[in-house]
């Protein structure tokens, strides 16, 4: 009896064991290379070694260049998963929306999963942008963190140009207060989300200089409003008035093509404008050989 009771209890902790190898792996994102180095951790599902080494060097360097832009700094540890296997991010990250290519989670933690690998530096650039902020506990509105990590990661998307320009044709302009839940967008409206944060973003380095962002990307007790409005002498209304004439401004092209008659009406001027700077060329052409002609004639007379 006593033989059978221990096999019994055997049997129990190799169970126990079994499952809780299970529930271990389950709860792991990514199973595969890793590589640390300081405060840094980086893993990826691939075997790719190179790609750890140069992304630890690339986090490196950008979060340098994003100190250096707007006073942030990589202030704690910071663990990124590089994920071929877009299953196992929707398994982990069911919030991740189906047409994002990375994803913050929190403060420490940040995973790039594009499809295309060869956009993930891109991806990296912008979710390291969101980490930084979280780290050093700025609060900012979402179309300014937004903003902020589209314009380090060089983003910029003829797309996402077209359909802000038809927007503002629709007077569909989404307000920049209303952008805070842009991950839970369609992919089209999302789009459109993000196309206007960059844009005001943009306009407010036009319109303040980039030396505004360290004043703004601070921990205070103030809000980003009080904090624009001290650092721009202008408040946070008044510059996005501001953005929206500048829109019109900048896509009021647009608005021809909404008067395709316009086109037809114009037409016959910019052909006669053409035929007319053509003559011209052309008879500044003639009178240039003319001037070529009579200075040789006076050469061989001379010779």
């Amino acid at each position: 009896m006593k033989i059978i009771l221990r096999y019994l209890a055997l049997w129990l902790v190799l169970i126990a064991l079994g499952f809780g190898q299970v529930s271990k792996d389950a709860d792991e994102p990514v199973r595969g290379l890793m590589l640390q180095e300081g405060n840094l951790t980086l893993v990826t599902d691939s075997q790719d070694t190179t790609l750890l080494r140069d992304a630890a060097g690339r986090t490196t360097e950008i979060a340098r260049e994003i100190e250096s832009l707007t006073g942030l700094r990589l202030r704690d540890s910071l663990t990124i998963f590089f994920i071929n296997n877009l299953e196992r991010v929707r398994h982990f990250i069911p919030t991740a929306p189906t047409w994002s290519g990375g994803l913050t989670t929190d403060p420490n933690t940040l995973y790039v999963y594009d499809n295309n690998p060869v956009h993930w530096p891109t991806t990296l650039r912008h979710e390291l942008t969101h980490v930084m902020v979280a780290q050093n506990d700025v609060t900012i509105p979402i179309w300014f963190n937004e903003g902020l990590a589209q314009y380090v990661a060089g983003n910029w998307s003829w797309n996402g140009y077209i359909t802000l320009g038809n927007a503002v044709l629709r007077s569909d302009v989404i307000p920049l207060t209303d952008l805070g839940m842009v991950l839970t967008y369609s992919r089209k409206k999302a789009e459109l989300g993000y196309a206007e944060a960059l844009s005001a973003f943009k306009y407010m380095l036009e319109r303040q200089g980039k030396t505004i962002l360290p004043l703004l990307l601070v921990a205070s007790d103030m809000t980003f409003n009080e904090r624009y409005e001290m650092a721009a002498r202008e408040t946070i209304l008044d510059f996005e008035i501001g953005w929206r004439q500048h829109l019109e401004r900048s896509y009021a092209f647009f608005r021809l093509a909404k008067f395709p008659d316009v086109l037809w009406l114009l037409m016959p001027f910019l052909v006669l404008a053409g035929w007319l700077l053509m003559r011209y060329r052309n008879k500044k052409k003639l009178k240039q050989w003319e001037l070529e002609e009579a200075f040789q004639e006076r050469q061989g007379m001379l010779d």
